[in-house]
């Protein structure tokens, strides 16, 4: 299975991704056609089953596209069944502080680092026929897999370089949404806008992967100016809303058009 840290090294571009919430084939066929480089399969804010995120993994994977998993909490259940069924990584919600990001890292991590347990004959063990056996498997685990602190707070970004300096906790993820509720400002006022900008500017100087979501090119020219190494650009249910909003609006004013010439001829 490509790793998402591989995608970071080897691709061409930074890597392009897109949360997604409908465990649709059809649709994943759709996202790896179009060369969308990663997913982040997104369970805290879609009704997806473990076994959605199941067959969402093993199907995105063998499509060439890395699923990344977006948690639903900081719990350990659900989490540990999603990377042995082989995420690349998962991405945890609301991180607050230094000490949530240490706990999530050493939750996620193989002993003597962490309190991980072993599920060697999972699908990420290949059904404990891994190459390299059980040691394979833990190390990729451990140095492999992802495990990105989601910044969407003002306490997350005033204890930014805890969370950087977090054991077991690889990059983070600075979701401007619930950050602009949480500081009780529009996400392009200066306040937001600064925040972001420092806790980028932070991962930067800490070397740590940092991404976000854009809403446009010139949004996503900047981010990567500033350092970040991967973007969302959107999720499947707002860009087929977009979409489908844009294509009934234009065949109704079209409608509307044809319908009023004919009263007039009439």
């Amino acid at each position: 299975m490509k790793s998402f840290r591989t995608l970071l090294k080897s691709a061409d571009r930074p890597p392009l991704g897109l949360f997604v919430k409908i465990p649709a084939p059809e649709l994943a066929e759709i996202i790896a056609g179009v060369g969308v480089d990663f997913v982040v399969i997104d369970t805290e804010h879609a009704l997806l089953s473990v076994r959605d995120v199941y067959h969402m993994t093993v199907l995105y994977s063998s499509l060439g596209v890395v699923p990344l998993v977006r948690v639903t909490d900081h719990g350990y259940g659900d989490a540990q069944r999603y990377l042995d069924a082989g995420v690349a990584g998962l991405l945890f919600p609301h991180v607050s502080n230094g000490a949530e990001a240490r706990a999530l890292g050493r939750q996620f991590l193989f002993p003597p680092r962490g309190t991980r347990g072993m599920g060697f004959a999972s699908r990420a063990g290949r059904w404990g026929r891994l190459p390299g056996g059980r040691a394979e498997y833990v190390r990729y685990g451990n140095e492999e897999v992802v495990r990105f602190a989601m910044v969407e707070e003002r306490e997350s970004v005033d204890d930014i370089d805890a969370i950087l300096s977090a054991e077991g906790i690889d990059g983070i993820f600075i979701g401007p949404s619930d950050l602009s509720l949480s500081m009780g400002a529009p996400a392009s006022s200066p306040e937001v806008s600064a925040a972001i900008d420092r806790a980028i500017e932070q991962a930067v100087a800490a070397g740590k992967p940092v991404g976000t979501v854009v809403s446009d090119p010139a949004e996503a020219a900047r981010r990567l100016a500033q350092g970040c190494t991967y973007l969302l650009i959107g999720n499947d249910t707002g860009i087929f809303s977009r979409a489908l909003v844009a294509s009934v609006e234009k065949f109704a004013q079209s409608v509307q058009r044809t319908g009023a010439q004919s009263g007039v001829a009439s």
